[in-house]
């Protein structure tokens, strides 16, 4: 991984909170379906759509201890909309895999 440090500053504590979602309702979508590719080229197309498609939500990392409580995250994060992307990026790599 490349250093993400700025004026002395680690930056690394910066995450797309979008990336872990996906993460987890990735597996929950494809544990359902034992049809689809999982070599690590597919989950990579099927990881990298899904993320194009939806938008970032970065945040520090002590978002989490702090900033969390001030937010109603079911309004910020829909999972059910995520999960849609996800099953639409599927559709997509196992109509056209890059192997």
């Amino acid at each position: 991984m490349e250093d993400k440090t700025l004026f002395g500053y680690d930056l690394s504590g910066i995450n797309n909170i979008n990336e872990e979602l996906v993460v987890e309702l990735m597996g929950k979508v494809l544990s359902e379906d034992k049809a689809i590719c999982k070599c690590q080229l597919c989950i990579e197309d099927i990881f990298a759509l899904s993320l194009n498609k939806l938008k970032p939500l970065y945040v520090q990392s002590t978002f989490k201890e702090t900033t969390f409580k001030d937010y109603d995250l079911t309004k910020i994060l829909d999972r059910e909309k995520i999960t849609e992307t996800i099953q639409e990026a599927i559709k997509r790599v196992s109509r056209h895999p890059h192997h």
